[in-house]
């Protein structure tokens, strides 16, 4: 389920409801860490039954009307099998849904597939914990977004696991930590859209220039900004630009003082890492509304990104967009994984200086005395 409240009958008030759908996309359960009364006990679920792949649709939770699960997902679901020695994790989140103006039909569903490697163990480490069930007890309601886990081995058998949790249902700390832990090797927007809701774009090639400068930005916020606000030079990464590092270029930072007055900002950063993933998301297209359609109004800070060759040329990149003018699922987070190689704040619009307050002039009155 992507972004909506959970079907009737979702609800449950203890933990003995609690199953395998706790691997849900979204899960509102009467939970808090705290119970009130009743007693705890553990347990381990039975081990998850190998598979042919991992499935990012498959979730016993999913509750969108333009995908559909496969039956019996929950009943594969369960613990790591023993002896399973995973080469591949796969983390399944929830993506955008987005609506027709004239219709509760969504008119876009997506989930968010991400692909994982490093060290394994904290992971296998944490997902070996045993989860809790109490017998009675009250939890405050609470949501919380728990994506679809597989592990794969290296005959490509997949498992489909289910996440430790505590008396109240909630997933315990350390999958996360561990999954946070680990590196995105793949990303990829697992879509549905009909054909007559959304189409692609395709922006032409961004043009080639001697270096990055992030005072040319699109996404500059300050209505006397000295940005360019056009940004002629934006596109795709041109046939044969094979980038090394990036820059980030944000215009949200905070005000800078010195001795001719205020400034607001824009924060460069300059990133290094495995920029494979990162340019495989731009290459992506940016997809615009065929009809009407309903979008979250809300403003959203999407940094200005750079590619930069060995060659020191730049290019200055679309970023590819819903049809709601959103960033695509999944482009943030394969940039947050490069890293911060040097941060500079830059100088950017002078602020007016604050005048003063003045009271206005006194009205003259005139007295007439008393005779």
């Amino acid at each position: 389920m992507i972004g909506a409240a959970p079907a009737a009958g979702r609800l449950r008030p203890a933990l003995a409801a609690i199953t395998a759908t706790l691997m849900a996309v979204l899960v509102l359960c009467l939970g808090g860490c705290t119970a009130i009364t009743g007693r705890v006990t553990h347990y381990t679920p039975s081990p998850a039954a190998p598979q042919g792949r991992a499935d990012c649709l498959a979730t016993s939770y999913w509750n969108e009307p333009l995908m559909t699960a496969p039956p019996g997902v929950a009943a594969t679901m369960g613990s790591v099998p023993q002896g399973f020695v995973p080469v591949d994790v796969v983390e399944c989140s929830p993506g955008q849904r987005i609506f027709r103006q004239a219709s509760t039909e969504p008119a876009w569903a997506s989930i968010l597939e991400q692909h994982l490697s490093g060290d394994y163990g904290p992971l296998l480490a944490a997902l070996a914990e045993q989860s809790e069930r109490q017998d009675g007890g009250a939890c405050v309601a609470m949501a919380e977004t728990i994506p679809d886990l597989w592990l794969v081995d290296a005959t490509g058998k997949a498992v489909h696991i289910e996440w430790p949790h505590d008396a109240c249902g909630f997933t315990k700390p350390g999958v996360r930590q561990a999954l946070a832990a680990l590196t995105v090797t793949s990303s990829k927007s697992i879509d549905v859209r009909p054909s007559d809701a959304v189409e692609p774009v395709t922006p032409p090639p961004a043009r080639i220039l001697a270096g990055a400068d992030c005072m040319t930005t699109a996404h500059w916020y300050e209505g006397n900004g000295l940005a360019d606000p056009s940004a002629k030079d934006m596109g795709g990464i041109p046939e044969g630009f094979v980038p090394v590092s990036a820059v980030e270029c944000t215009a949200f930072g905070s005000n800078v003082t010195d001795a001719r007055g205020t400034w607001r900002t824009i924060t460069q950063k300059r990133l290094t890492g495995d920029l494979t993933p990162l340019v495989k998301a731009f290459r992506g297209p940016s997809y615009k509304a065929v009809g009407k359609l309903v979008c979250e109004a809300s403003l959203e800070i999407i940094p200005d990104v750079w590619l930069v060759d060995a060659a020191g040329r730049a290019i200055h990149v679309q970023w590819p967009l819903t049809a709601c003018r959103k960033s695509q699922p999944g482009t943030k987070e394969l940039l947050a994984r490069l890293h911060v190689t040097e941060t500079t704040v830059l100088k950017a619009v002078l602020q007016p200086a604050p005048q003063p307050k003045t009271l206005p002039p006194a009205t003259p009155t005139s007295t007439t005395a008393e005779r």
